[in-house]
Protein backbone atom coordinates (compact mmCIF):
# COMPACT_ATOMS: atom_id res chain seq x y z
CA UNK A 1 0.00 0.00 0.00
CA UNK A 2 0.82 3.60 -0.24
CA UNK A 3 0.59 5.13 2.53
CA UNK A 4 0.76 8.78 3.94
CA UNK A 5 1.96 9.64 7.67
CA UNK A 6 1.70 12.65 9.47
CA UNK A 7 4.32 12.90 12.00
CA UNK A 8 5.42 16.20 13.09
CA UNK A 9 6.91 14.58 15.92
CA UNK A 10 9.59 11.89 14.45
CA UNK A 11 12.77 11.10 15.52
CA UNK A 12 15.05 7.57 16.61
CA UNK A 13 16.48 6.64 19.79
CA UNK A 14 13.94 9.27 21.00
CA UNK A 15 10.93 8.70 23.70
CA UNK A 16 7.36 10.09 24.01
CA UNK A 17 6.25 11.73 20.73
CA UNK A 18 9.46 11.92 18.71
CA UNK A 19 9.98 7.67 19.29
CA UNK A 20 5.94 7.00 18.48
CA UNK A 21 6.41 8.97 14.98
CA UNK A 22 9.63 7.11 14.10
CA UNK A 23 7.88 3.54 15.33
CA UNK A 24 5.22 3.96 13.40
CA UNK A 25 7.22 5.19 10.30
CA UNK A 26 9.56 2.54 10.06
CA UNK A 27 7.01 -0.14 10.74
CA UNK A 28 4.71 0.69 7.74
CA UNK A 29 8.17 0.53 5.51
CA UNK A 30 8.64 -2.94 6.56
CA UNK A 31 5.37 -3.65 4.03
CA UNK A 32 3.97 -0.80 2.71
CA UNK A 33 5.41 2.48 0.65
CA UNK A 34 5.67 5.12 3.31
CA UNK A 35 5.71 9.05 2.83
CA UNK A 36 6.31 10.82 6.27
CA UNK A 37 5.38 14.41 6.43
CA UNK A 38 7.74 15.69 9.44
CA UNK A 39 9.28 18.89 10.79
CA UNK A 40 12.24 19.99 9.07
CA UNK A 41 14.42 20.47 12.15
CA UNK A 42 14.05 16.54 12.70
CA UNK A 43 15.97 16.29 9.38
CA UNK A 44 19.61 16.02 10.73
CA UNK A 45 18.53 13.60 13.31
CA UNK A 46 17.01 11.06 11.18
CA UNK A 47 19.89 11.68 8.14
CA UNK A 48 22.83 10.97 10.92
CA UNK A 49 21.09 7.35 12.40
CA UNK A 50 19.73 6.44 9.04
CA UNK A 51 23.40 6.88 7.50
CA UNK A 52 24.59 5.11 11.07
CA UNK A 53 22.06 2.23 10.77
CA UNK A 54 21.81 0.92 7.52
CA UNK A 55 19.29 -1.26 8.63
CA UNK A 56 17.21 1.66 8.27
CA UNK A 57 18.21 2.65 4.63
CA UNK A 58 14.59 1.58 3.28
CA UNK A 59 13.50 1.80 0.16
CA UNK A 60 10.34 2.48 0.98
CA UNK A 61 10.78 5.09 3.84
CA UNK A 62 10.72 8.33 2.57
CA UNK A 63 10.22 11.31 4.65
CA UNK A 64 9.36 14.49 3.68
CA UNK A 65 10.38 17.83 6.20
CA UNK A 66 7.86 20.77 6.48
CA UNK A 67 8.88 23.96 7.88
CA UNK A 68 7.76 27.29 7.94
CA UNK A 69 9.35 30.60 7.07
CA UNK A 70 10.87 32.53 9.80
CA UNK A 71 8.64 35.58 9.84
CA UNK A 72 6.44 33.13 10.73
CA UNK A 73 8.24 31.33 13.40
CA UNK A 74 10.61 34.07 15.27
CA UNK A 75 8.56 34.54 17.98
CA UNK A 76 8.49 30.83 19.04
CA UNK A 77 11.14 29.92 21.80
CA UNK A 78 10.96 25.99 23.28
CA UNK A 79 7.08 25.64 24.45
CA UNK A 80 6.64 28.87 24.34
CA UNK A 81 3.60 29.57 21.26
CA UNK A 82 4.16 25.32 20.72
CA UNK A 83 0.26 25.34 20.00
CA UNK A 84 0.22 28.02 17.51
CA UNK A 85 3.07 26.92 15.53
CA UNK A 86 2.08 23.53 15.22
CA UNK A 87 -1.45 25.04 14.13
CA UNK A 88 0.57 26.11 11.16
CA UNK A 89 2.74 23.97 10.52
CA UNK A 90 -0.18 21.41 10.38
CA UNK A 91 -1.48 24.27 7.55
CA UNK A 92 1.78 23.65 5.43
CA UNK A 93 1.37 20.45 5.54
CA UNK A 94 -1.71 19.62 4.35
CA UNK A 95 -0.62 21.49 1.47
CA UNK A 96 2.61 19.53 0.44
CA UNK A 97 0.25 16.87 1.31
CA UNK A 98 -1.60 17.72 -1.67
CA UNK A 99 1.11 17.85 -3.77
CA UNK A 100 1.94 15.11 -3.10
CA UNK A 101 -0.96 12.67 -3.40
CA UNK A 102 -1.91 14.58 -6.73
CA UNK A 103 1.67 12.57 -8.04
CA UNK A 104 1.35 9.34 -5.46
CA UNK A 105 -2.37 8.78 -5.06
CA UNK A 106 -2.49 7.76 -1.65
CA UNK A 107 -4.40 4.76 -0.35
CA UNK A 108 -4.64 6.68 2.79
CA UNK A 109 -3.57 8.92 5.39
CA UNK A 110 -2.62 8.72 9.20
CA UNK A 111 -2.05 11.22 11.73
CA UNK A 112 0.08 10.01 13.68
CA UNK A 113 1.82 12.82 16.11
CA UNK A 114 1.11 14.96 18.02
CA UNK A 115 -0.82 11.99 19.67
CA UNK A 116 -3.56 14.88 21.12
CA UNK A 117 -6.86 14.93 20.06
CA UNK A 118 -7.30 18.34 21.22
CA UNK A 119 -4.79 20.17 18.70
CA UNK A 120 -6.20 20.54 15.33
CA UNK A 121 -5.52 18.66 11.80
CA UNK A 122 -6.37 19.22 8.35
CA UNK A 123 -5.63 16.16 6.55
CA UNK A 124 -9.33 15.75 6.04
CA UNK A 125 -9.16 17.60 2.96
CA UNK A 126 -7.48 15.49 0.86
CA UNK A 127 -10.16 13.27 0.36
CA UNK A 128 -8.46 10.18 0.89
CA UNK A 129 -10.01 7.70 3.81
CA UNK A 130 -8.18 9.22 6.63
CA UNK A 131 -6.98 7.13 10.36
CA UNK A 132 -7.46 9.45 12.98
CA UNK A 133 -4.63 8.59 15.56
CA UNK A 134 -4.22 6.50 18.07
CA UNK A 135 -4.79 10.37 20.02
CA UNK A 136 -5.61 10.34 24.06
CA UNK A 137 -5.61 13.71 25.67
CA UNK A 138 -8.68 13.25 27.70
CA UNK A 139 -6.87 11.75 30.86
CA UNK A 140 -7.18 13.78 33.93
CA UNK A 141 -5.81 12.89 37.48
CA UNK A 142 -9.29 11.33 39.31
CA UNK A 143 -10.81 14.15 41.50
CA UNK A 144 -10.73 11.58 44.51
CA UNK A 145 -7.24 11.47 44.66
CA UNK A 146 -5.88 14.29 46.00
CA UNK A 147 -2.65 15.01 45.69
CA UNK A 148 0.13 17.81 46.24
CA UNK A 149 0.21 20.42 43.76
CA UNK A 150 1.87 24.00 43.53
CA UNK A 151 0.10 26.58 41.94
CA UNK A 152 1.76 25.91 38.81
CA UNK A 153 0.49 22.10 38.78
CA UNK A 154 -2.91 22.71 39.43
CA UNK A 155 -2.83 25.63 36.85
CA UNK A 156 -1.17 23.26 34.22
CA UNK A 157 -4.18 20.95 34.89
CA UNK A 158 -6.81 24.11 34.70
CA UNK A 159 -5.59 24.60 31.27
CA UNK A 160 -5.64 20.85 30.28
CA UNK A 161 -9.08 20.70 31.69
CA UNK A 162 -10.25 23.78 29.60
CA UNK A 163 -8.77 22.44 26.48
CA UNK A 164 -10.38 19.24 26.31
CA UNK A 165 -13.88 21.40 26.54
CA UNK A 166 -12.72 23.42 24.27
CA UNK A 167 -11.26 21.12 21.39
CA UNK A 168 -14.53 20.59 20.11
CA UNK A 169 -15.01 23.64 19.26
CA UNK A 170 -12.32 23.95 16.68
CA UNK A 171 -14.20 23.03 12.82
CA UNK A 172 -11.23 21.26 12.00
CA UNK A 173 -11.29 18.91 15.08
CA UNK A 174 -15.02 18.49 14.42
CA UNK A 175 -14.57 17.83 10.37
CA UNK A 176 -11.75 15.33 11.02
CA UNK A 177 -14.29 13.45 13.61
CA UNK A 178 -16.38 13.62 10.69
CA UNK A 179 -14.77 12.13 7.81
CA UNK A 180 -12.02 9.83 9.35
CA UNK A 181 -13.05 6.42 8.25
CA UNK A 182 -11.56 5.63 11.98
CA UNK A 183 -10.61 7.28 15.10
CA UNK A 184 -7.98 5.31 17.00
CA UNK A 185 -7.59 6.82 20.97
CA UNK A 186 -5.53 5.13 23.30
CA UNK A 187 -7.57 5.17 26.86
CA UNK A 188 -11.25 5.15 27.77
CA UNK A 189 -11.13 8.43 28.91
CA UNK A 190 -9.87 9.86 25.58
CA UNK A 191 -12.76 7.77 23.78
CA UNK A 192 -15.40 9.23 25.96
CA UNK A 193 -14.56 12.87 24.74
CA UNK A 194 -15.72 11.49 21.19
CA UNK A 195 -18.94 12.47 20.23
CA UNK A 196 -21.44 9.56 20.35
CA UNK A 197 -22.30 9.91 16.80
CA UNK A 198 -18.67 8.95 16.25
CA UNK A 199 -18.26 6.20 18.66
CA UNK A 200 -18.91 3.05 16.47
CA UNK A 201 -15.90 4.20 14.54
CA UNK A 202 -13.51 4.98 17.65
CA UNK A 203 -11.39 2.57 18.77
CA UNK A 204 -8.98 2.17 21.88
CA UNK A 205 -5.41 0.88 20.32
CA UNK A 206 -2.13 2.49 22.27
CA UNK A 207 -0.46 5.04 20.41
CA UNK A 208 3.39 3.38 21.50
CA UNK A 209 4.33 -0.05 21.44
CA UNK A 210 7.41 -2.40 21.07
CA UNK A 211 9.22 -3.14 18.08
CA UNK A 212 10.63 -6.48 19.42
CA UNK A 213 10.18 -8.85 22.58
CA UNK A 214 12.85 -9.09 24.35
CA UNK A 215 14.04 -12.52 25.37
CA UNK A 216 12.62 -13.28 28.86
CA UNK A 217 15.59 -13.81 30.91
CA UNK A 218 14.43 -13.98 34.53
CA UNK A 219 17.29 -14.42 36.93
CA UNK A 220 18.31 -16.01 39.35
CA UNK A 221 19.33 -14.74 42.28
CA UNK A 222 20.11 -16.60 45.67
CA UNK A 223 20.43 -13.39 47.96
CA UNK A 224 17.12 -14.81 49.23
CA UNK A 225 15.37 -10.52 48.60
CA UNK A 226 12.47 -9.65 46.71
CA UNK A 227 13.15 -6.86 44.51
CA UNK A 228 10.26 -4.43 43.64
CA UNK A 229 10.68 -1.88 40.92
CA UNK A 230 8.85 2.02 40.18
CA UNK A 231 10.11 3.44 36.74
CA UNK A 232 9.31 6.47 35.12
CA UNK A 233 9.43 10.89 35.80
CA UNK A 234 9.29 11.84 39.24
CA UNK A 235 7.02 13.99 38.91
CA UNK A 236 3.53 15.01 40.61
CA UNK A 237 0.88 12.85 38.47
CA UNK A 238 3.32 9.74 38.34
CA UNK A 239 2.29 10.07 42.38
CA UNK A 240 5.48 7.87 42.56
CA UNK A 241 4.87 8.85 46.61
CA UNK A 242 1.73 6.75 46.71
CA UNK A 243 3.95 3.84 46.12
CA UNK A 244 6.66 4.77 48.47
CA UNK A 245 4.11 5.05 51.39
CA UNK A 246 2.40 1.57 50.37
CA UNK A 247 6.13 -0.11 50.40
CA UNK A 248 6.82 1.30 53.97
CA UNK A 249 3.61 0.35 55.76
CA UNK A 250 4.93 -3.92 55.01
CA UNK A 251 8.96 -2.91 54.62
CA UNK A 252 9.50 -3.56 58.09
CA UNK A 253 7.35 -6.85 57.83
CA UNK A 254 9.34 -8.38 55.43
CA UNK A 255 12.87 -7.66 55.41
CA UNK A 256 13.92 -9.39 52.57
CA UNK A 257 11.97 -6.67 50.14
CA UNK A 258 13.52 -4.06 48.57
CA UNK A 259 12.02 -0.97 46.85
CA UNK A 260 14.02 0.20 43.74
CA UNK A 261 12.99 3.78 42.03
CA UNK A 262 14.14 4.57 37.94
CA UNK A 263 13.97 8.01 37.02
CA UNK A 264 14.43 11.65 37.47
CA UNK A 265 12.66 15.04 38.04
CA UNK A 266 11.25 17.72 39.94
CA UNK A 267 9.56 15.72 42.75
CA UNK A 268 13.22 13.36 43.36
CA UNK A 269 13.82 15.57 46.52
CA UNK A 270 10.66 15.16 47.77
CA UNK A 271 10.54 11.37 47.32
CA UNK A 272 13.92 10.82 49.09
CA UNK A 273 13.33 13.11 52.06
CA UNK A 274 9.68 10.73 52.01
CA UNK A 275 11.76 7.35 52.20
CA UNK A 276 14.31 9.09 53.76
CA UNK A 277 14.46 6.22 56.79
CA UNK A 278 14.99 3.36 54.26
CA UNK A 279 17.19 4.96 51.42
CA UNK A 280 20.31 2.84 51.31
CA UNK A 281 18.39 0.07 52.92
CA UNK A 282 15.37 -0.82 51.82
CA UNK A 283 14.69 2.18 49.43
CA UNK A 284 17.05 2.66 46.45
CA UNK A 285 16.94 5.64 44.14
CA UNK A 286 18.44 3.80 40.79
CA UNK A 287 21.09 5.32 38.87
CA UNK A 288 19.76 6.13 34.74
CA UNK A 289 19.89 3.08 32.51
CA UNK A 290 20.67 3.51 29.21
CA UNK A 291 17.08 2.47 26.76
CA UNK A 292 19.13 -0.29 25.53
CA UNK A 293 19.89 -2.14 28.39
CA UNK A 294 16.39 -1.78 30.17
CA UNK A 295 15.34 -5.13 29.28
CA UNK A 296 18.61 -6.51 30.86
CA UNK A 297 17.82 -4.18 33.95
CA UNK A 298 13.79 -5.42 34.53
CA UNK A 299 14.78 -8.57 34.85
CA UNK A 300 16.84 -8.39 38.22
CA UNK A 301 13.87 -7.36 39.71
CA UNK A 302 10.14 -9.39 40.63
CA UNK A 303 7.62 -7.07 40.79
CA UNK A 304 6.73 -3.57 38.86
CA UNK A 305 4.58 -0.85 40.73
CA UNK A 306 2.91 2.04 38.28
CA UNK A 307 1.33 4.65 40.15
CA UNK A 308 0.68 7.09 37.32
CA UNK A 309 -2.81 9.06 37.74
CA UNK A 310 -3.08 10.03 34.15
CA UNK A 311 -0.92 8.54 31.61
CA UNK A 312 -2.01 7.95 27.87
CA UNK A 313 0.47 5.16 27.35
CA UNK A 314 2.95 4.05 29.84
CA UNK A 315 5.80 2.17 27.87
CA UNK A 316 7.73 1.21 31.03
CA UNK A 317 5.00 -0.95 32.04
CA UNK A 318 5.13 -2.38 28.26
CA UNK A 319 8.61 -3.11 28.95
CA UNK A 320 8.28 -4.52 32.26
CA UNK A 321 5.44 -6.95 30.83
CA UNK A 322 7.51 -7.34 27.92
CA UNK A 323 10.48 -8.91 30.29
CA UNK A 324 7.72 -11.24 32.10
CA UNK A 325 7.98 -8.78 34.99
CA UNK A 326 4.32 -8.66 36.71
CA UNK A 327 2.73 -5.52 36.72
CA UNK A 328 0.03 -3.71 39.10
CA UNK A 329 -0.65 -0.53 38.54
CA UNK A 330 -3.84 2.27 39.71
CA UNK A 331 -6.62 1.57 36.67
CA UNK A 332 -6.26 4.73 34.76
CA UNK A 333 -5.39 5.79 31.44
CA UNK A 334 -2.96 3.54 29.27
CA UNK A 335 -1.83 1.74 32.58
CA UNK A 336 -5.90 0.28 32.71
CA UNK A 337 -5.86 -0.42 29.25
CA UNK A 338 -2.26 -2.31 29.40
CA UNK A 339 -3.96 -4.57 32.57
CA UNK A 340 -6.81 -5.19 30.21
CA UNK A 341 -7.99 -8.69 31.62
CA UNK A 342 -6.07 -9.15 34.84
CA UNK A 343 -8.35 -7.22 37.58
CA UNK A 344 -6.62 -8.45 40.11
CA UNK A 345 -3.74 -6.13 39.10
CA UNK A 346 -5.70 -3.14 39.05
CA UNK A 347 -6.11 -0.42 41.55
CA UNK A 348 -9.33 1.26 41.44
CA UNK A 349 -8.30 4.83 41.69
CA UNK A 350 -11.01 6.03 44.58
CA UNK A 351 -9.21 8.03 47.71
CA UNK A 352 -5.45 8.75 47.74
CA UNK A 353 -5.44 6.74 51.00
CA UNK A 354 -7.24 3.92 49.60
CA UNK A 355 -4.66 3.58 46.90
CA UNK A 356 -1.69 4.09 49.51
CA UNK A 357 -3.68 0.99 51.10
CA UNK A 358 -3.62 -1.03 48.00
CA UNK A 359 -0.34 -1.01 47.21
CA UNK A 360 0.85 -2.40 50.62
CA UNK A 361 -1.98 -5.70 50.08
CA UNK A 362 -0.66 -6.25 46.81
CA UNK A 363 2.70 -6.30 47.67
CA UNK A 364 2.04 -8.61 50.77
CA UNK A 365 -0.20 -10.78 48.12
CA UNK A 366 2.49 -11.50 46.12
CA UNK A 367 4.96 -12.33 48.88
CA UNK A 368 2.77 -14.54 50.39
CA UNK A 369 1.46 -15.95 47.26
CA UNK A 370 4.78 -16.24 44.74
CA UNK A 371 2.67 -18.99 42.56
CA UNK A 372 -0.30 -16.89 41.76
CA UNK A 373 2.41 -13.81 40.49
CA UNK A 374 4.38 -16.32 38.31
CA UNK A 375 1.29 -17.53 36.89
CA UNK A 376 0.08 -13.60 36.31
CA UNK A 377 3.42 -13.07 34.74
CA UNK A 378 3.46 -15.42 32.40
CA UNK A 379 -0.01 -14.15 31.23
CA UNK A 380 0.79 -10.87 31.22
CA UNK A 381 4.00 -11.49 28.48
CA UNK A 382 1.68 -13.62 26.42
CA UNK A 383 -0.55 -10.67 26.30
CA UNK A 384 2.38 -8.45 25.24
CA UNK A 385 3.15 -10.45 22.64
CA UNK A 386 0.14 -10.22 21.45
CA UNK A 387 -0.91 -6.93 21.86
CA UNK A 388 2.08 -4.65 22.24
CA UNK A 389 3.64 -4.85 18.89
CA UNK A 390 3.66 -1.98 16.86
CA UNK A 391 3.94 -4.41 14.45
CA UNK A 392 0.84 -5.85 14.82
CA UNK A 393 -1.23 -2.59 15.30
CA UNK A 394 0.18 -1.97 12.19
CA UNK A 395 -1.76 -4.95 10.31
CA UNK A 396 -4.87 -4.22 12.64
CA UNK A 397 -4.99 -0.27 10.81
CA UNK A 398 -4.28 -2.00 7.39
CA UNK A 399 -7.22 -4.13 8.07
CA UNK A 400 -9.49 -0.86 9.31
CA UNK A 401 -7.95 1.11 6.27
CA UNK A 402 -8.72 -1.14 3.19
Amino acid sequence: MKILLSAYACEPNKGSEPGVGWSWATEYAKCNEVWVLTRDNNKNTIEKYMEENPEYQNKNLHFVYVGLPPKLTFWKKGRRGMRLFYMLWQRKAVKVAEELNKKINFDFVQHVTFVSYTQPIYMYKLGIPLIWGPVSGGENIPSKIKIKMSLKEKIIEYVRNASQIGALMFPSIRKTMKTAKAILVATEETKKKIPTKYQSKTFILPAIGIEKMPAVNKKNRHDGKIKIIMAGRLINWKAFDIGIRGFLRISDKYPEVELHILGEGKRKKELKILASDKIGKKIIFDNPVKHDHIYEFYSEFDLFINTTLRDSGCMTMMEAMAVGLPCIAIATGGPNVLLKGFDECKIMPTSYEDCVNAVSLLIEDYIEHAPKWENIAERQHQYAEEQFLVSEKVKYIQQIAR
